[in-house]
C-alpha cells in the first residue's frame, strides 16, 4: 500500500494489517493502540458526513461528493 490512504476499503485493508502485525508481534499494542483510536476519528468523520448528506437530501438539496464538503465558512 502506497504512503496515502485514499478510500474507506484502503483504510479497512490497512488496519487489517495492523491487526495482523500485532498478531504476529511485529507491531506493538501501543502503537496499536494509537492507530485504531486514529482511525476510529476518520471513521466518525465518515459517519457525520453521510448524516449530514442524508438530511439535506430529505430536505431536497443537494449534497456534494461525499468527502468534499465545506467545514466552517466557505467565503473565508
Amino acid at each position: 500500500m502506497s504512503g496515502k490512504i485514499k478510500t474507506t476499503g484502503e483504510l479497512r485493508d490497512f488496519l487489517a494489517t495492523m491487526m495482523v502485525g500485532v498478531k504476529n508481534g511485529d507491531l506493538d499494542l501501543d502503537r496499536a493502540s494509537r492507530i485504531t483510536k486514529l482511525a476510529g476519528q476518520i471513521n466518525e468523520s465518515f459517519y457525520a458526513e453521510v448524516k449530514v448528506a442524508k438530511v439535506r437530501a430529505e430536505a431536497g438539496e443537494q449534497m456534494p461528493t461525499l468527502g468534499a464538503m465545506s467545514v466552517g465558512n466557505a467565503t473565508e
